[in-house]
């Protein structure tokens, strides 16, 4: 096999092998270099492409099966999981259909509820400048024939007129905002908590009221720097991760 892009191995670096392929492996799973379902590299080819034994891989394999992100199936050899952790873009900015295609997941959206709001009861103990109309849309996510996130977004008018005749059952809002209007996402700030589940939040998610529920807050902001897009996030925090690298600057 060739190497795999990105995955170096120092010796010459205090730590063990084991952990830089460990490392380098699931880097490669997480940008998506390793599909999710794809099979990864036998032992043999890691030690001929790396220089390194059997043991090191066996090790760096003992991990990742520990934590989740591989599989060994019995004579057919050791997998990317499928799974529905969100933890690979955490730290990107994507639209539900990207973030579907890299896991590889069949996916649907349905449309539980739009209509317009006063913009400054919904920014109200903000930083958002907006007054008039904001356009909230609720929708509801599956991956795989399974609850995946219910999702709210607030969207003021005086940048997007007429949103509303838009059908966000089949179309991005992200792309609709670029394609029909020059409104680019350039950043966002993210706020995460933990909440209980009230009724409505357990009934669409599929689990039991005041189960654990991952909220994220999610800011959006254009190339104008102008808060485009607040959305509220809300996932089954028993069964969804978060995972992100963090590096000293």
């Amino acid at each position: 096999m060739n190497n795999i892009k990105g995955l170096r191995l120092d010796k010459g670096i205090p730590m063990p092998l084991y952990e830089q392929l460990r490392q380098g492996l699931l880097a490669a799973i997480m940008d998506g270099t390793i599909p999710t379902g794809s099979k990864m590299p036998t032992e043999e080819e890691l030690c001929e492409a790396y220089g390194i034994s059997r043991p090191v891989v066996r090790q760096a394999y003992k991990a990742l099966i520990e934590s989740g992100h591989v599989e060994r199936r019995r004579g057919a050899g050791t997998f990317v999981r499928s799974s529905n952790s969100r933890g690979r873009f955490i730290d990107k900015q994507l639209s539900y259909k990207e973030e579907m295609a890299v896991l590889g997941f069949t996916h649907k959206t349905v449309l539980l509820k739009k209509e317009w709001l006063d913009a400054k009861e919904v920014f109200c103990g903000t930083n958002i400048p907006y007054s008039g109309r904001v356009f909230r849309l609720v929708r509801m996510r599956y991956a795989e024939e399974k609850p995946f996130v219910l999702v709210e977004n607030y969207i003021p008018e005086s940048v997007f007129p007429d949103i509303d005749t838009y059908d966000f059952e089949q179309n991005s809002l992200y792309e609709t905002m670029e394609r029909e209007y020059g409104e680019h996402v350039v950043r966002s700030h993210r706020k995460i908590a933990a909440i209980l589940a009230d009724c409505l939040i357990a009934e669409k998610l599929e689990i039991k009221e005041n189960a654990p529920v991952m909220y994220v807050e999610n800011l959006v902001f254009d190339q104008y720097e102008r808060a485009i897009d607040l959305s509220r996030e809300y996932l089954d925090g028993e069964t969804k991760t978060f995972e992100f690298e963090v590096f000293n600057s």
